[in-house]
């Protein structure tokens, strides 16, 4: 008995060791995790209520994130720190991420500089002219250093984008000396410069264009009757991307130039120019909707605020005229969005610019009656009617004669369309009441 409780003594020690430890270990561990990430959270938060010339709420976020993701890549470092004790396969894991890690940290830090320097530029270029609460004895104007900052900011994603590429490859470790020749082969040394000269002149052509088109637009935003401020906005947008397309497309080609060889650059053109057919078929039609919606501002057909009639049944109030769509919103206060090729193809009435819209109303008087009597009756009721407006006034006509009777005419105006039917019956029932009172029975035929 007493080698068995020996024996027993010594199971419980061993597992003990080999695994209430690791999993203590891990639990702390995960302790330490949740109590730095609060602690981060908290500081943070501490920070983001210092505003300062440098740092925005947006840019103490950012870097909490990054600076979190890195304390959970260490726990799991530290996690697989505690299992290479009791598992191989955990031992070889964490080998090759032990020798993956500088060259993981410095394309990480690489990218994570150059996203902080950006922001810090453009918050100092805010500062320095006036727009945060922190202000300088001396504010610049509103549009000066926007050049200067777009710049910076493209110079600086060039630098950091090249750093960590060069720097991750150059990091890896022996064990991966296949991919790191390949990657370093990309570009021979003596065509980093070039190769750096054609990103630096994509950069520039870039901001000089960008500046260019937004101060043609600023200037059509102000000038512009047909075309509102949004949509001006989408359209230079639109132009943005465009231009950032067409730069960094030929860019790519140079560079190509550079590392391939003019068969292999071939195949590459006509894969590319196939890929660029098949996006244009996929995105046939955002750009039909787009065209018809520069036509359709052309054509000036409604403003924001009118009153429309769309095709035979729609009436509905114009809320907002996009590139590609239009929002109206009908008399139930229903929000539709309808696409500019629609508009294109239907019929549209534009009331808010219309005059009053006419409605009439015949009726057949026996000859006895006097014209001058039925004419006071007809417009006695228009009048009483509510919806039918004071200008243009009523008018009553004789039409024609059928039989021993005349057949008048009322033509009545209102600005109401929406009302129309209900105008109309009330009307009727005016006439109605009118002849009543008059002692006149007319047949009534109305158009």
């Amino acid at each position: 008995m007493e080698f068995l409780a020996l024996e027993t003594a010594g199971d419980v020690v061993t597992v003990f060791v080999e695994w209430v430890l690791p999993v203590l270990a891990i639990v702390l561990l995960t302790a330490l995790l949740m109590w730095l990430l609060a602690y981060m959270t908290r500081y943070f938060e501490y920070l983001k209520a210092q505003e300062n010339k440098w740092f925005t709420r947006d840019t103490f976020d950012f870097m909490r994130k990054f600076f979190s993701l890195c304390a959970v890549i260490f726990y799991f470092l530290g996690v697989l720190i505690v299992l290479q004790y009791r598992s191989g396969a955990a031992r070889d894991i964490l080998a090759a991420v032990i020798a993956h890690v500088p060259a993981a940290f410095l394309v990480l830090f690489s990218l994570f500089l150059g996203a902080v320097f950006v922001r810090v530029l453009h918050n100092f270029a805010a500062y320095l002219r006036g727009e945060l609460r922190v202000k300088p004895k001396s504010p610049a104007p509103p549009r000066a250093l926007v050049t200067t900052e777009l710049a910076l900011k493209y110079v600086v994603f060039a630098i950091a984008g090249v750093t960590a590429f060069v720097g991750g490859v150059q990091a890896l470790p022996a064990q991966d000396q296949v991919v790191k020749d390949a990657l370093s082969g990309l570009i021979r040394p003596e065509q980093w410069s070039s190769a750096l000269l054609i990103l630096a002149g994509a950069v520039v052509l870039l901001v000089v264009l960008d500046r260019v088109a937004s101060s043609l637009f600023e200037d059509l935003k102000k000038r512009s009757v047909k075309f509102n401020a949004k949509v001006i906005d989408q359209l230079k947008s639109a132009m943005r991307v465009a231009m950032v397309l067409v730069i960094g497309v030929a860019a790519l080609f140079l560079l190509l130039n550079l590392v391939l060889d003019a068969t292999r650059l071939l195949v590459f053109a006509v894969g590319f120019i196939a890929l660029v057919v098949v996006a244009s078929f996929a995105g046939m039609q955002s750009f039909q909707e787009a065209i018809a919606g520069v036509n359709l501002m052309m054509a000036d057909p409604f403003d924001v605020g009118d009153r429309v009639k769309i095709g035979d049944d729609l009436v509905c109030d114009v809320a907002g005229i996009y590139l590609t769509m239009t929002q109206v919103r009908t008399l139930r206060g229903e929000l539709i969005s309808l696409p500019n090729t629609r508009l294109r193809q239907e019929p549209i009435l534009n009331f808010s610019r219309s005059e009053a819209y006419a409605m009439f109303v015949e009726v057949s008087v026996p000859f006895a009656v006097p014209h001058a009597r039925v004419q006071d009756v007809l417009l006695e009721a228009a009048r009483k009617t509510r919806g039918i407006v004071e200008t243009p006034p009523p008018e009553v006509h004789g039409k024609d004669v059928a039989g021993s009777s005349i057949e008048y005419q009322l033509l009545a105006y209102t600005k109401e369309p929406e009302r129309m039917k209900r105008i109309k019956s009330d009307l009727v029932f005016n006439l109605q009441d009118a002849f009543q009172k008059f002692g006149i029975v007319p047949g009534v035929s109305s158009g």
